[in-house]
């Protein structure tokens, strides 16, 4: 018999929360708290140990917990008797999340969400475990309390040796001296033993996208060694298989059931080898990077490459996603789609991936004469083509995730059509599927906290949109509009003029403070819209916050950068700089130093001592595990190979030179505007080099003639008037 609660109408303190993962609890029967002075009192006033539950919205067996356990009325009865229970959104609360992710991985080996853990009323940790079966639950409950009760100084001692020790591993000393050549073959040649040559990608299933641990790396190791007129020949070799392989990969992915083909975007990860059945929730974290991803590796690839059309389209697709189902009214971009949904209006039971898959009746009655067509090309079975063990639930039996079986041009071959015909034929039933799926199936649940890590990623990959697709204008300023949105909301909501400081969120007001990852990612997307727009605005903000990021996060003794904000209740302030489904905050701001010791270059000596000690404090693991880093290895080959430094005078931005620099992937780029018509005082305020152009135009030495200057190691070359010299100072055009 269900012990369930059935009362709609019972909300706990949950209720008044403004994280759309904690309102999902707040008509539990458990008695949550928010993670807080409130909760820690009363597990001190009442000496009782705490439960901590980490998960966020779109988490699938978040959800499977929570309706198994924390609706169960005896479950609830349990922890309420025995624990103060605390609920936290690892998306707006990394801190709490990465500092007790630790432990559980320290002590258990692996982890994940939901994240379990038992702590004492000090916030020390004592066991932890993620997803437990309900009835297995109950008993660690039952068991953990009656430790607690016999025998709780062991609890003390142990949560306490527990976090001396992490904070042991956390200080590491730094290791000075870097080279960076042999970190950066490193990882190349664990990402060429790992590569999945069949089906792409760089592990078992499941297979995530991971763009920060894999194409991003793989892109930039392409880009700086095909370009470089003194490679061998075994490393132009090893540059086209680093392309290769991202390029295989990433194609494998927009083909597979991870791509929703009917709605566009992209899953979290895959359950299978074939990128084919998916756990279906959609994070924006993954659509900026692997919109970033494909314009990247769309620049690396010859005209001729029919692979260069396919990574078009994903970045189309990517952007028409986010912009038609991810987009606040007020421009910022939500976090998540759900991965479950009610099947139909009617429905009362949601189901994974109800939206998203078809039964081949469906699709015989949606489409009539078209149906057959399209379901060769998209893979539907008669009998549902998501393989039973990749199904632990059974909630896909019969039914099909849709994904690319077979090309336009094999499926015409099949019916006796040519493939433009066999894609205005594709596209015509598309229409009818997503147009049926609007009207007649509930979305799945919708997070919409807006991120600001999150939308700095985003901001990033639609400058780049801007930039790299410029010729269809359509796309390219629908792009960089949505940017400059994203870059004003967070400028209205959450940002402090006065302070220079971020908040993490927003719903129905602003969220906790910002954290490393806001301020990193934020200022690189900041960098990315200012090269796309010629938006001074946009870099002067970029090094307002890189000062702030500096003053709130910098190690003045250690070196390096803390990843958490400063908090009395987090007990270990940790530097993490291991890339995981996102980059890593150190990372993405040893990258932001470099750039900004170019952009703002009178400064260039502190951003660039700051700069070597993130290497230097994570030298020793970059020395041990490079491939776990690659997100910074990457950044140093930068500043290995040295950046180039355009600065490009013009008044308008239809310019054949700003065509040609944007023509091709040049990972070390740092582009600076000159208009002389409205000179950029502010930034040359901190750049030499653009200051002396200003002061130049200022003495109105007759009309300024449209030209780049090109800058290596602070010493800029002549002016270039010509488009053909321009080429040949820029790194040849990609070959196949």
């Amino acid at each position: 018999m269900s012990t369930r609660s059935h009362n709609r109408h019972h909300l706990n303190r949950l209720a008044k929360a403004k994280s759309p993962y904690l309102l999902q609890h707040a008509e539990n029967p458990v008695d949550w708290y928010e993670w807080g002075h409130e909760a820690f009192d009363k597990a001190k006033r009442e000496n009782k140990p705490i439960f901590l539950s980490v998960g966020y919205s779109a988490c699938h067996w978040c959800h499977v917990l929570a309706h198994e356990s924390f609706e169960d009325e005896v479950t609830a009865k349990i922890m309420n008797e025995h624990y103060v229970n605390i609920k936290v959104d690892r998306e707006e609360r990394p801190d709490v999340d990465r500092l007790y992710m630790t432990f559980l991985q320290a002590t258990s080996g692996g982890g994940g969400w939901p994240m379990s853990v038992w702590l004492t009323p000090d916030l020390h940790p004592f066991f932890a475990g993620t997803y437990f079966p309900p009835g297995q639950f109950r008993q660690v409950l039952l068991k953990l309390a009656e430790f607690w009760e016999n025998d709780r100084e062991r609890c003390i001692h142990s949560g306490k040796q527990i976090i001396e020790a992490l904070k042991e591993t956390s200080n590491i000393a730094p290791e000075r001296d870097i080279d960076v050549k042999p970190l950066a073959d490193e990882v190349l040649r664990r990402l060429q033993k790992r590569f999945d040559s069949r089906d792409g990608g760089f592990e078992h299933a499941p297979k995530f996208p991971s763009p920060a641990q894999t194409t991003h790396f793989l892109a930039r190791y392409a880009a700086l060694h095909l370009s470089d007129p003194n490679a061998s020949e075994e490393e132009k070799k090893n540059a086209r298989a680093a392309r290769d392989m991202a390029v295989y990969t990433m194609v494998k992915i927009y083909n597979g059931g991870i791509h929703d083909v009917v709605g566009g975007g992209f899953s979290r990860y895959s359950v299978d080898e074939r990128w084919h059945v998916p756990h279906f929730e959609k994070m924006l974290y993954d659509e900026a990077q692997l919109l970033s991803s494909s314009l990247e590796l769309y620049q690396l690839l010859p005209a001729s490459s029919r692979d260069k059309k396919t990574l078009e389209l994903m970045a189309k697709d990517i952007v028409s996603y986010v912009a038609k189902d991810l987009r606040s009214p007020e421009g910022g971009f939500y976090s998540a789609e759900d991965a479950d949904s009610l099947p139909t209006n009617d429905s009362t039971l949601k189901k994974e991936g109800a939206f998203y898959v078809w039964t081949a009746k469906q699709i015989d009655e949606l489409l009539g004469p078209d149906a057959e067509l399209f379901r060769y090309h998209f893979g539907v079975e008669a009998e549902g083509n998501c393989d039973p063990r990749h199904d632990i639930q059974g909630e896909l039996k019969g039914q099909n995730v849709l994904y690319v079986a077979h090309t336009p041009e094999e499926t015409g071959q099949k019916f006796e059509k040519s493939a433009d015909e066999v894609e205005r034929i594709l596209e015509t039933s598309l229409k009818t599927v997503r147009d049926y799926r609007d009207k007649h199936r509930p979305r799945p649940h919708l997070d919409d906290k807006i991120l600001t890590c999150w939308n700095g990623l985003m901001i990033s990959g639609l400058s780049r949109t801007h930039e790299v697709l410029y010729e269809d204008r359509e796309i390219a300023f629908k792009a960089l509009d949505l940017a400059e949105a994203s870059a004003n909301f967070i400028r209205r909501y959450l940002y402090d003029e006065q302070t220079g400081e971020l908040r993490r969120s927003y719903r129905e007001g602003h969220g906790p403070t910002g954290q490393a990852d806001d301020y990193a990612f934020f200022i690189q997307g900041l960098l990315d819209l200012y090269e796309a727009s010629a938006k001074e605005e946009y870099l002067t903000w970029a090094i307002r916050l890189q000062g702030k990021q500096d003053e709130l996060f910098y190690d003045a003794q250690g070196g390096g950068y803390f990843a958490s904000a400063p908090d009395e209740h987090i007990l270990i302030r940790m530097k993490d700089a291991q890339d995981g489904a996102e980059p890593s905050a150190v990372s993405v701001t040893l990258s932001n130093l470099q750039r900004l010791a170019h952009f703002a270059e009178d400064n260039h000596a502190a951003y660039n001592e700051k700069a070597k000690s993130v290497l230097a404090s994570n030298g020793q693991l970059l020395s041990r595990a490079p491939y776990a880093l690659a997100s910074m290895v990457s950044a140093a080959m930068m500043a290995d190979k040295g950046y180039m430094q355009f600065i490009h005078t013009a008044t308008s931005p239809d310019s054949p030179f700003l065509k040609l620099i944007r023509s091709m992937f040049i990972p070390n780029r740092v582009l600076i505007h000159l208009d002389p018509s409205k000179p950029p005082r502010e930034l040359a305020k901190a750049n030499s080099s653009l200051r002396s152009l200003v002061e130049e135009i200022d003495k109105g030495a007759g009309q300024t003639t449209e030209n780049v200057r090109i800058c290596e190691n602070f010493t800029c070359g002549l002016p270039i008037t010509d488009v053909e010299e321009l080429k040949t100072r820029l790194p040849p055009l990609p070959e196949a």
